[in-house]
């Protein structure tokens, strides 16, 4: 239901037209859609350009996701009768940790970097304390992204040691990411490692990162030049989409012992073989994300004969989908003891009345219904690019590359002033 809502806003989102984008949006009457719509609000106007109006909805969706983490009773007893989606959606760790990174890019276009290093300090306290708590594993404990982003964000303001910390915990971030998401490290965080390694006179750092990386320090006395960095966001997130699976109930299961089944049922699906004696097949809806194959698969900047490539910094995709993959045994486990408490109600329905037996089975099928909502005007990937000019006017062009090296998409920055020492941080989203 949330993602039809969202097709309107969608469409016009990606025709650039933000504020039909906003004006289709449906406000919601409780709070079961609540977050999300301020979510979305909020990105929209980023992209618009309304910077103060955008940390406003995502000042607001911070809050209530804080609100949310202490749960409703009523809507969990009603949530196990009925289906996940009357929850209220507290969003996934990627998402409520996204909420910081464009709150920081918005301080940044609002002149406010101290802002900026503010939000980026509590998206990683946040996800250290969503891990903490949670009730599953999770690789996504950290975002090495968002590390990277805080540093860049640091030496901007000449403060070199908290950058250094920054650099070194992107590091570590994006070695968990190698190994949970298959992501490399962007070669320029190495680069960026080691040329502030060199300025702090950390020796045998500069010696030990640079003959790991491959990357040469630069000489002393060289004009370093002014750095411009685009954040290069491209795609749309995944969505989730419902799936139904049967999953056995034996004759000789212990149906009044529902925690119990359930925790059966889910080894079921997962170690599926042929079963004899199978009482019932018990049908149950679950959300799934259905992958697709992203049209951007690489971006380079150009100046004045001058080009560089982007790196994938952030593959927001690879992160959904493990972090799903890691939360589908609690899913499915909420999920089956919902399904079996219908499924007990109806039988003990028609024991005592054929046609009560039949409502109470016409309400389970119509109220089962996997919950698939999400962010959805979030991007697919975030891309990294930094090229070094010379201090004056420079155009900047940004060119989206598909797979066979053609240009997608292309976005120019004109009459762009560098000052020598004063880094410049842009972004520009492809919807491709």
């Amino acid at each position: 239901a949330y993602a039809r809502s969202m097709k309107g806003p969608l469409k016009r989102v990606q025709c650039r037209d933000y504020e039909g984008a906003l004006g289709k949006l449906e406000k919601p009457l409780g709070n079961t859609n609540k977050l999300l719509y301020r979510l979305e609000r909020g990105l929209i106007h980023h992209y618009q350009g309304g910077f103060q109006e955008s940390n406003r909805q995502f000042d607001k969706a911070e809050r209530l996701a804080e609100r949310l983490e202490t749960r409703s009773v009523s809507r969990e007893v009603a949530a196990l009768l009925t289906n996940d989606a009357i929850r209220p959606y507290r969003g996934e760790e990627l998402e409520r940790a996204l909420i910081h990174y464009y709150r920081a890019l918005n301080y940044r276009y609002l002149q406010d970097p101290q802002g900026a290093l503010v939000e980026c300090r509590k998206a990683n306290i946040m996800l250290a304390a969503a891990a903490a708590k949670a009730e599953y594993e999770l690789s996504y404990r950290n975002d090495a992204f968002i590390q990277y982003m805080t540093g860049l964000f640091f030496e901007a303001e000449e403060e070199w040691n908290d950058a250094y910390i920054s650099y070194k915990d992107a590091l570590k971030g994006y070695a968990a990411y190698e190994t949970a998401f298959g992501m490399s490290m962007p070669p320029v965080l190495a680069r960026d490692l080691v040329q502030l390694a060199q300025r702090l006179g950390y020796d045998d750092d500069v010696t030990e990162y640079s003959e790991r990386y491959g990357v040469e320090p630069p000489p002393p006395g060289v004009a370093e030049g002014c750095e411009v960095t685009i954040f290069a966001e491209s795609g749309f997130i995944a969505r989730k989409s419902q799936k139904e699976i049967q999953v056995p109930i034996l004759e000789d299961d212990d149906t009044g012992n529902i925690w119990r089944l359930s925790d059966h049922m889910v080894h079921r699906y997962h170690h599926p073989r042929t079963y004899e004696k199978v009482k019932h097949w018990l049908k149950v809806a679950l959300p799934e994300y259905r992958p697709s194959s992203p049209k951007v698969h690489g971006v380079r900047l150009s100046s004045g004969g001058q080009t560089a490539s982007a790196s994938l910094a952030e593959d927001l995709n690879a992160i959904a989908f493990k972090n799903f993959s890691e939360k589908e045994s609690t899913i499915l486990l909420r999920t089956a003891a919902r399904a079996l408490a219908k499924y007990t109600m109806t039988e003990v329905a028609e024991d005592k009345n054929e046609v009560l037996g039949w409502l109470a089975n016409l309400f389970g099928t119509a109220t089962e219904a996997a919950d698939t909502r999400g962010w959805l005007t979030l991007p697919g990937e975030i891309w990294v690019g930094r090229i070094i000019l010379p201090p004056g006017t420079h155009d900047l062009l940004v060119e989206f590359i598909d797979a066979r090296g053609r240009v997608v998409e292309e976005h120019p920055f004109p009459a762009l002033h560098l000052r020598p020492g004063e880094p410049v941080f842009l972004s520009y989203r492809c919807f491709q």
